[in-house]
């Protein structure tokens, strides 16, 4: 989810047709349709204090920036810019790692190399890694561009200080079949709850057999970005605020109970590219599919191209426990500052703002369906939302998205992928209460070391 790794493995779920950013694709049958942005203009200018003062700007050199592939041609489109605002400039771009776990350790070696990392992407669940294990500068908000959306600045806090500017931001969805909703009477409207999921699935079953009603692809992490997001709409977080987990909450283990309910309709994808795509937008084998709002936009094209041979596509919030409210955990990430010399801050910190630019924004929104973080990129996306309508509910859900929790201890990391295998656990069959007091036990164990 926002956790781990959610979004931070490339941003393809479900319906992800990005499948070769991830090294996807080709042997698998998955299409290789990975848009790539269109060339975009980054800049800084109107930007109070953004732009680095003269004498820095003529003492660095070099400027390093690390991420994953998923922002290549984002960090291109800011090479570009600080390379011609500032003759003599070197950006070395270095996005060879697969995933932000992988990115951490490729910054840690090279830290310990004694090589400097100036510009780094972080998911947001390993902001606080960043903060105190790599170093990562605190930013002042007050250098963005007054166009930049406030709302996703507390997705990039931690402690209090804002160590990450969110750049890329995610949320779960639920996308659907509408032509199979159709024919077994299910109006798009009541899936808004987890109850009318239920009550959908039950007739897609009796009307097609043959159509699997739901799946939720747990692989990447995505179990637990479920079990997250559905607790948060009942305002239950599965960590409490000193950090130690909230799995035995009976919030959560409502979340879990609904979760076991899905898993009894069929199989669920352990893989949300390689499988739930195949199933639900290829082989036409599922009727709703649990995915990343960064996969929608490919995912429509792709439909839209297949003509005759495609279906109605529809997509959704993911759905809240009853009685609950949307409050989506997030997924993406942020753009880090680690340089600590003055000057190098000084220029990294004009990247990260170049990295921002309304039009670089909407340039990666074009090709992967992220929420936009920039009002001004919003608006110069008019012509992309009335080409994809179904986006445009997400837009204003912004201010309702939850902060990833971000788990303590040295193998603090791990606590997700503990989450998701009980999820899996539950979906086979696994009493749900039996689950989380599990994961509340394994929880523990690996924040306390």
């Amino acid at each position: 989810m926002p956790a781990v790794t959610l979004p931070a493995l490339c941003a393809a779920v479900a319906l992800s047709l990005t499948a070769a950013a991830c090294g996807g694709g080709g042997s698998s049958g998955v299409p290789d349709l990975r848009p790539t942005a269109r060339a975009a203009s980054a800049g800084v200018n109107g930007v109070n204090g953004a732009t680095a003062s003269p004498e820095c700007a003529s003492k660095v050199k070099t400027l390093s920036f690390y991420g994953v592939a998923q922002l290549s041609d984002v960090a291109k489109s800011a090479k570009a810019y600080m390379e011609k605002a500032h003759p003599g400039l070197t950006v070395q771009l270095n996005s060879t790692a697969g995933n932000y776990v992988q990115l951490v350790q490729q910054i840690s070696a090279d830290k310990a190399a004694g090589k400097q990392t100036d510009v780094a992407v972080a998911g947001f669940d390993l902001l606080p890694v960043f903060a105190k294990q790599l170093g990562a500068q605190e930013l002042s908000p007050s250098l963005l561009r007054s166009t930049y959306d406030q709302r996703f600045l507390k997705l990039g806090q931690v402690d209090g200080k804002q160590i990450g500017i969110p750049d890329q931001v995610s949320m779960p969805v639920l996308a659907y079949n509408a032509d199979v909703l159709a024919k077994a009477g299910v109006d798009p409207k009541t899936l808004a709850t987890t109850d009318g999921v239920l009550a959908a699935a039950a007739k897609i079953k009796a009307a097609d057999p043959s159509i699997q009603p739901i799946d939720l692809p747990t692989g990447q992490q995505f179990g637990q970005w479920y079990l997250s997001t559905l607790a948060s709409s009942k305002g239950t977080l599965v960590q409490n605020a000193n950090g130690t987990p909230n799995l035995n909450n009976p919030n959560v283990i409502a979340a879990a109970q609904f979760l076991a309910k899905v898993g009894s309709y069929g199989p669920q994808s352990d893989d949300p590219t390689q499988n739930g795509l195949l199933r639900f937008g290829i082989q036409k084998q599922t009727a709703m599919v649990g995915a990343t709002i960064a996969s929608i936009g490919a995912g429509i094209k792709y439909i839209q191209s297949q003509g005759a041979k495609g279906f109605k596509f529809g997509v959704m919030p993911f759905p809240t426990l009853p009685g609950g409210k949307q409050a989506p955990i997030a997924g993406g990430n942020a753009l880090t500052v680690l340089a600590t010399d003055k000057c190098q801050k000084e220029m990294a910190t004009e990247m990260v703002v170049a990295m921002l630019s309304p039009d670089v924004v909407a340039a990666s929104v074009e090709a992967v369906s992220y929420l936009p973080v920039d009002t001004a990129a919003a608006t110069q996306l008019a012509g992309f939302y009335q080409q994809f309508p179904e986006l445009v509910q997400f837009k204003d859900l912004g201010g309702s998205l939850v902060a990833a929790p971000a788990w303590p201890g040295a193998r603090g990391g791990e606590v997700p992928q503990a989450l998701t295998d009980q999820v899996i656990h539950v979906m086979k069959g696994t009493d749900p209460a039996t689950a989380m007091r599990d994961a509340q036990a394994t929880a523990t164990q690996l924040t306390a070391s």
